[in-house]
């Protein structure tokens, strides 16, 4: 089972490089300046790092001297018996863990069966405008996924679902030619990408760490870089008139959308659903323009190496609790050089061996990542 300790590092460290990213998400300059591939792929390496509970084995230890050793200490307590099996509060907290965990997976897996079986119920869209756009739009990318395209009055907004199956779905509203290329070119780009599968990964890591609030943030700003990534993308090569025909089919898509009293998680939309997501990507857009002609390798790096730090941080750094200073380690067991291990007397108590020879009796075990044997022949066949 994880540690207390790495749970703590996983939430402070991945925490404070959600805070710094949200914070620079803030600010359209540094966002250009920065480059939103490179974000984005910081964000992607946070996302990913979470996956992976255990403490990088090339991380720096920090040790805190204060609270946190007292706070590990009484976590590792029993708080109760069950028959011949102890719980501490930490066997607490992980059960809490895993039934949350498991509930939060049922649900979203819930709202995606369900979403998938309403959005094949949807009608057909076989206009010949959006076929042909389809097939114009696979040309130009050189792939050739089918698309299955869907319409419905309950649909606000242009969306796609699916990763095997993908479906797009258009709302009934009137669409001019350059325009439905615009809207199926945008959608379509999001599947190539990959868009669908990090949706699933961000909403399987909510599902694991259902009570952590920087997985929730950290998901709607990979959410809203998709989005920007995917409109640098629509718009990249286009002359500039055509470039203001995609803003303003931007627009015109948010006003035709009716606000949900709900959204749909599992659908990557067209239109974010706060007004203040559309001005942001329509600035982002013209901004970029003016910003791309002006980027200098200097800047390329110093944009690399912010971010790097982002991605990296949660990897090189760890803190962990010491129950007492260096200074004061001298004739403990914290000042031996050599192989420690603890061999379990069976009464409560524990022998730690260094290298073989006994040391000292202790009725705590201070360190889980030292090894506990059953027997002295065990200590001595591995040293």
């Amino acid at each position: 089972m994880i540690r207390f300790s790495e749970m703590v590092n996983m939430v402070i460290l991945t925490g404070a490089a959600v805070v710094l990213l949200e914070i620079i998400f803030r600010n359209n300059n540094v966002i250009l300046w920065l480059d939103v591939r490179l974000l984005f792929g910081c964000m992607l390496a946070v996302a990913l790092r979470l996956f992976i509970l255990a403490d990088s084995p090339v991380a720096s230890n920090i040790p805190i001297f204060s609270v946190y050793p007292e706070l590990c200490r009484f976590l590792r307590k029993p708080l109760l018996y069950w028959g011949s099996i102890s719980i501490s509060g930490m066997m607490f907290l992980q059960i809490l863990w895993i039934i949350g965990a498991v509930i939060s997976a049922l649900y979203r897996i819930c709202g995606y069966v369900v979403t998938q079986k309403r959005i094949r119920i949807y009608r057909r869209l076989r206009d010949p405008r959006f076929v042909e756009a389809v097939k114009r739009i696979n040309e130009e990318l050189g792939r050739k996924a089918k698309f299955r395209l869907v319409t419905s009055s309950e649909l606000r907004t242009p969306c796609i679902f699916g990763v095997f199956r993908p479906y797009i779905g258009i709302p009934e509203m009137d669409l001019k030619l350059e325009e439905i290329y615009l809207v199926l070119k945008h959608e379509m780009l999001h599947y190539y990408r990959g868009d669908m599968i990090i949706k699933i990964l961000c909403e399987a890591l909510r599902a694991v760490y259902w009570w952590n609030p920087f997985v929730y943030m950290l998901g709607d700003l990979v959410s809203s870089m998709q989005e920007i990534n995917v409109d640098f993308r629509v718009v990249r090569g286009l002359p500039e008139m055509e470039q203001l025909e995609y803003v303003d089919c931007l627009v015109k898509v948010a006003r035709n959308r009716v606000k949900r009293k709900r959204e749909n998680r599992w659908e990557i939309n067209f239109r974010k659903e706060s007004p203040s997501e559309v001005h942001k990507r329509i600035s982002l857009m013209l901004k970029n323009q003016e910003i791309s002609g002006k980027k200098t390798t200097a800047s390329f790096l110093l944009a690399t190496g912010i971010l790097c730090m982002i991605a990296l941080g949660p990897n090189i750094l760890t803190f962990e609790p010491y129950a007492i200073p260096e200074e004061d380690a001298v004739g403990s067991v914290a000042g031996k050089e050599g192989v420690i291990c603890y061999l379990d007397n069976k009464d409560g108590t524990y022998d730690i061996y260094v290298d073989g020879q006994y040391f000292k009796t202790t009725i705590e075990i201070f360190d889980e990542h030292i090894p506990i044997y059953e027997s002295l022949d065990e200590i001595i066949g591995n040293n």
